[in-house]
């Protein structure tokens, strides 16, 4: 891997802010970052925020569907440092806790502490 990189999901939880500040945080480190954001974070960052969803889409070095759970990020075989929700609703504090993964954001959860990152 000749970068670091680092997952960073969204979810709709309320606190976008603190989604937004890691990936910023994230770009000075010089940390290739991939985001994922669900529908109610795009919802929650019109909100919350005075950014649009392409500024926030601007901060991440690659964007990742939700639907897409067959992109990169959903494979263990995809080496990061390990994967930020941030903030992260209920529903994905279960599904993740579960094992329950019906979106990428999950998925991508799921497969970082499988893989112990």
């Amino acid at each position: 891997m000749a970068k670091d990189r680092l997952i960073v999901g969204i979810s709709g939880a309320s606190g976008a802010v603190y989604g937004i500040r890691a990936l910023e945080t994230l770009r000075a480190a010089g940390i290739e970052t991939h985001l994922v954001l669900t529908k109610t974070a795009a919802m929650t960052i019109a909100y919350e925020t005075d950014l649009t969803l392409a500024q926030v889409k601007k901060l991440a070095d690659i964007v990742h569907a939700n639907e897409d759970l067959g992109a990169a990020v959903s494979s263990g075989s995809f080496k990061t440092l390990g994967m930020i929700v941030a903030p992260c609703s209920m529903r994905s504090v279960a599904e993740i806790a579960y094992g329950n993964t019906t979106t990428l954001l999950t998925r991508a959860a799921d497969v970082q502490l499988k893989e112990r990152r």
